[in-house]
């Protein structure tokens, strides 16, 4: 897929940023963020995870232990070259985060979550759809309203116009057998960013990861906004200054 390519980007930091894209997204999402913060000197990876950025059949042949595998790898990678390692995670990609400071025992230095989902946005509606549709549907058309309308062009997006249910499914079991148990887990500093009025995934999420967290160090933010990606929306430079804010202020 055009424009999906991973981010890679050598400042010689001892810092390094792991950026985990969203679910059916590609590192294109981190795109300016990756720069802005490159530019304040640090290491910056944005792997693509598999299944992801080719074509929505090869998310259908992977399996969330091949969602691990890649961010798993990636995090090593960049450890390689950046001793202190940061997890920033859009929407599913704080999922994948999450898993990997269990994976590791907590040696990251923090995690910044972007819209990390606990709770969608008529839940419960959505996953008895999805039961419904696998007997006689293969994919679940996005719907045009979680698009942020601050996009001028649905193509400014390198994302799948659709989500395979199979996929979805995987996506759904995760969260409820791999997130929610092991929240208790969490022990690094945390920012936890939202939109109030998240389109997709309900910001109740915010809190209850807040509230079940056990890190010492944990800030919220929930921004004034419909957009699930806050990255794109009209608060970004707001957010981008909260980001850089809480890496540098955690930086020994």
């Amino acid at each position: 897929m055009k424009g999906g390519e991973p981010i890679f980007i050598d400042k010689k930091s001892k810092t390094g940023i792991l950026m985990l894209h969203g679910f059916t997204s590609t590192p294109n999402q981190f795109k300016e963020l990756a720069d802005f913060i490159s530019e304040k000197g640090f290491n910056v990876s944005a792997p693509l995870i598999s299944g992801h950025g080719t074509f929505p059949d090869n998310l259908i042949k992977t399996s969330p232990e091949d969602w691990e595998k890649s961010v798993e790898q990636a995090y090593l990678k960049l450890k390689k070259i950046s001793p202190k390692i940061y997890i920033i995670g859009n929407s599913f990609g704080s999922n994948l985060g999450f898993w990997l400071i269990k994976r590791f025992n907590n040696e990251q230095e923090g995690i910044i979550t972007l819209g990390a989902p606990v709770f969608l946005r008529y839940h419960k509606i959505l996953v008895l759809r999805l039961y419904v549709y696998g007997w006689f549907k293969k994919y679940y058309g996005k719907p045009a309203r979680i698009y942020e309308t601050d996009y001028i062009d649905l193509n400014d997006q390198v994302t799948y116009p659709v989500i395979p249910i199979k996929s979805l499914r995987d996506f759904f079991r995760f969260i409820k057998k791999e997130t929610i148990p092991n929240l208790g887990k969490i022990k690094t500093p945390i920012l936890i960013c939202h939109s109030i009025s998240d389109k997709v995934v309900h910001p109740r999420s915010a809190t209850y990861i807040y509230e079940h967290i056990i890190s010492s160090s944990k800030k919220i933010y929930l921004f004034p906004s419909d957009a699930h990606t806050i990255m794109s929306g009209m608060h970004k430079e707001d957010l981008f200054q909260k980001i850089i804010g809480f890496l540098e202020n955690n930086v020994v």
